[in-house]
């Protein structure tokens, strides 16, 4: 039995695996990702052509302060790698009435919170919804806001350039390696052992296992549950409608209604719709990935009154993406509290994708036993069975 030794060992090579094994690295560690298949996995939320890039957060300052810097850090990510992994297209938010009617809070107020710190949001009423965006129903969505800074990230693509970049730089990756158990001597960790026999020895670990975070530690059920969303890829008759600036990445009053969706992708060639909202309750390990034919009449009804062109059009592909949800719908990034060395960096209940270029360095701080600016809302923490998810864009029903 061969056995490793690093200084950070990471669980998961999802975003949150491979950006914090990046962060480590520059910091000058010595560091190895663990990843039980192939990368990108193919049951990892983070495998997929897109992710929505947004600032749109309600009236909640610290995640539009962490979406901002995470826009920044795309750029740069674009220029590194000479690769266009972040779409800067911008996103639109329609609603179903006017927004001064007290009954679309989340769009209101993340107009208002931005326009409050100085970002050029446009409002939009009928009108101007139907000229510029003549794809959708504005007899149906007659209100709305349109901002420039926000779009999407090609999903795999980034990950597939960021595991590269890792390999570049030394970090270590054992791919087909599944995690058996933590080895834990008088309450520290010391490393792994892995379902196929390997023995890998690390100073600390850190969980970044996604989906599987609360069955490799259990004591983390009870504030965990993974969801299943349903995300729908349609070959469109008339690409010209769904290409930007005619169709950004937008929210179908996405807050009561939960769809959202992308323009016409440049490589494959679809669009992607998708619905943000509780979703299922799953089993990972051992539920199938199949979308409900009632929620593939349900996108056919959103489509029939919200972007009738694509009524008629096929749909080429179904899937479930699952999310990592803590319950009240924050990350959980902190040190184990009962373990030396252990740290978890997990829970992105479904907006951990656009803070790619930040939450390595959140997880990385953490892992270090450091602060981090944005440390205290994310430690661990006793939740209720009846906690509900804070997030203002999320559907509830």
């Amino acid at each position: 039995m061969k056995t490793l030794v690093y200084d950070f060992l990471i669980v998961g090579a999802g975003i949150f695996g491979v950006t914090t094994a990046l962060e480590l690295h520059r910091r000058g560690h010595q560091v190895a990702l663990l990843n039980p298949d192939s990368i990108p996995h193919p049951l990892a939320a983070s495998t997929d052509i897109s992710k929505a890039v947004r600032m749109e957060y309600g009236g909640d300052n610290e995640y539009l302060q962490m979406a901002a810097a995470s826009i920044e850090g795309w750029r740069k990510w674009n220029v590194q790698f000479e690769e266009t992994l972040f779409h800067e297209v911008g996103f639109l938010l329609l609603t179903r009435g006017d927004l001064d009617s007290g009954a679309f809070g989340f769009e209101r107020k993340s107009w208002e919170n931005l326009s409050r710190h100085g970002y050029d949001v446009q409002r939009l009423n009928a009108t101007e919804i139907g000229d510029r965006y003549p794809a959708f129903n504005n007899e149906y969505y007659v209100d709305g806001i349109f901002h420039a800074q926000g779009g999407y990230a090609e999903a795999s693509k980034t990950i597939v350039t960021l595991t590269n970049y890792a390999v570049s730089q030394g970090i270590v990756i054992h791919q087909g390696q599944t995690v058996k158990e933590f080895v834990v001597n008088n309450s520290q960790v010391s490393g792994v052992l892995t379902k196929e026999g390997l023995t890998i020895s690390s100073a600390q670990v850190v969980v970044c296992a996604g989906n599987f975070t609360p069955y490799l530690l259990p004591e983390l059920k009870p504030y965990f549950k993974v969801t299943a969303h349903p995300v729908f890829h349609l070959k469109p008759s008339n690409p010209t409608w769904y290409r930007p600036p005619h169709c950004p990445v937008f929210g179908a009053d996405i807050s009561n209604t939960g769809w959202y969706g992308f323009p016409y992708h440049p490589t494959e060639k679809v669009i992607k719709i998708g619905r943000h909202g509780p979703g299922l309750d799953v089993d990972p390990r051992h539920d199938p990935r199949v979308v409900s034919t009632q929620a593939e009449q349900q996108l056919k009804a959103f489509l029939e009154q919200s972007i009738p062109g694509l009524a008629q059009d096929p749909m080429v592909q179904a899937k479930l993406c699952c999310y990592t949800d803590t319950l009240d719908g924050h990350y959980w990034i902190d040190r184990h509290p009962e373990i030396e060395g252990l740290t978890v960096g997990s829970g992105g209940s479904g907006h951990g994708f656009k803070m790619a270029p930040i939450i390595g360095d959140m997880i990385a701080t953490t892992a270090l036993g450091e602060s981090h600016i944005w440390s205290d809302r994310y430690q661990w923490r006793e939740l209720s069975p009846d906690t509900e998810p804070t997030e203002e864009a999320r559907s509830r029903s």
